[in-house]
């Protein structure tokens, strides 16, 4: 690998979020029963005429925007011929020359500018089914989905960038609602494009692309076997041919699916069935009137406004619901950093542990801002806190009921905490004599004792206060 340097493009094609199909009204749920959302517009029976879905353009617009695109005012649509199965029509309606978004850009977190090519619209095909029989079946009601296609020039050095790249993406297309991307549904998918030269000279090599990886996982595992295959290839002295690629999770490898395509093969013209697309500047104006607040804006903000760090602000403004969640959370702290901490440590725990996102909590971000503000007034400790939280995750119940059915409210009862450390005092003379003598360490193992005796009932800042008065 010391010897050779990989090169990557990255195409990126993402399901709009829209309730009926990009040239017909059938509804783009295709998780129904096989072939019942179709039509002879989507069927491509002859003598039909297809219209597009303004929807879709306004989403494709707004993606466009966030992506730092200049958007295209007059575009239009090309018929991309080629013969599969699950192509009802024989071609598929997409855009060629002029796209309706191009020249963006996504920046990475080492500072690195990936640029974007182009933004363009284009319809899904069907899905092939292939049983355990070695027969294919076809299910139709994924045909004419509308996609965006988003392309980037090779600036990819290596699958690290290429993945860090694809969450960006799925943020800012789910922070525009452009698309849910959810890529184990197949909503977002990302391909490849793998080149690898030697490192004395300038010429990339022979490009692969490897199709429809729709897992992080996925896309980092078939880039680095692609770039070892390459790699291999040229240090035998073998020729790398320009091939579409299957990556096989089971089998942990890429093979050749058939020999890549040019744009000559595609034989692209002009659909003659759909007249140019004019996007007008007031419409352009409308769309930024709804762009919301971007993932890196809301970065930039979350570290000034609640002054966390670089790293946790990724974590708070990963989902938008989540940032959502708590920043309506977060409402009337104090001791802000104190209950961000918590927030990061135990939300996103309780989130991977049942694999849900914030929506489907059982518990509101009001109900949980009332913890964090027993948490600010130090009526209980962070280790009470877990297990109210572990409680009203399993919903049983809010803060204060849970707090007060445990018997977990901190006091700083002076008597009672004199009490207890009395008890500690009394029960460990060898440890308080050693203490006593300069082994200050044991100060800590003292208050520790106190705290697991009080159960949460007295705050730490109480015991440290007086057990230090005490012993004196």
């Amino acid at each position: 690998m010391d010897n050779f340097i990989p090169t990557m493009g990255l195409e990126v094609h993402a399901q709009v979020k829209s309730k009926s199909k990009i040239f017909c009204r059938c509804a783009t749920d295709f998780s129904e029963k096989p072939n019942t959302n179709i039509c002879p517009i989507c069927m491509g029976f002859p003598g039909v005429m297809p219209s597009i879905n303004e929807e879709v353009v306004k989403k494709a617009v707004k993606a466009g925007m966030a992506l730092n695109c200049r958007i295209n005012l007059r575009t239009g649509f090309a018929r991309k011929n080629y013969f599969y199965p699950d192509l009802p029509k024989g071609y598929q309606i997409t855009q060629f020359k002029v796209p309706v978004a191009e020249n963006g850009f996504v920046i990475l977190s080492n500072g690195k500018k990936i640029r974007i090519r182009r933004l363009h619209i284009e319809e899904d095909t069907g899905k092939m089914i292939h049983d355990q029989n070695e027969d294919t079946l076809i299910d139709f009601n994924r045909a004419g989905v509308p996609l965006i296609e988003i392309v980037t020039e090779p600036d990819f050095e290596s699958s690290a960038e290429a993945v860090e790249y694809m969450n960006r993406i799925r943020e800012i297309l789910r922070y525009t609602e452009v698309s849910d991307a959810n890529m184990e549904m197949g909503e977002l998918r990302g391909e490849p494009n793998i080149s690898v030269r030697r490192n004395m000279g300038d010429m990339l090599g022979t490009k692969t692309e490897i199709k429809n990886l729709n897992s992080l996982k996925a896309i980092e595992k078939g880039i680095d076997f692609e770039i070892e295959r390459q790699s291999r290839l040229l240090k035998e002295g073998r020729e790398v041919l320009s091939e579409t690629m299957l990556y096989n999770e089971k089998k942990q490898e890429v093979i050749p699916m058939r020999k890549k395509e040019s744009a000559s093969e595609y034989r692209y013209f002009i659909e003659p069935d759909l007249p140019d697309l004019i996007i007008e500047e007031a419409f352009i104006e409308s769309v930024k009137k709804e762009m919301p607040e971007l993932p890196e804006e809301k970065r930039v903000r979350f570290i000034k406004q609640y002054n966390v760090s670089r790293i946790e602000s990724e974590i708070l403004s990963s989902e938008k619901s989540l940032a959502d969640f708590f920043e309506e959370a977060i409402k009337n702290i104090k001791q802000t950093k104190r209950c961000v901490n918590f927030f990061i440590r135990e939300i996103p725990a309780i989130l991977n542990s049942k694999s849900i996102d914030s929506a489907e909590l059982k518990f509101s971000a009001s109900d949980f801002n009332e913890l964090l503000r027993e948490i600010d007034s130090e009526s209980v400790n962070l280790n009470s806190a877990q297990i109210v939280l572990s409680e009203m995750s399993e919903g049983r119940g809010k803060a204060e009921e849970i707090i007060e059915r445990m018997n977990l409210k901190q006091t700083n009862d002076d008597f009672k905490a004199m009490e207890l450390i009395k008890e500690i005092i009394e029960e460990n003379p060898k440890e308080v004599e050693r203490y006593k003598k300069g082994e200050e360490k044991l100060f800590g193992v003292l208050v520790g004792l106190c705290m697991k005796k009080a159960k949460g009932s007295i705050s730490p800042a109480a015991i440290n206060k007086i057990l230090k008065e005490m012993l004196k």
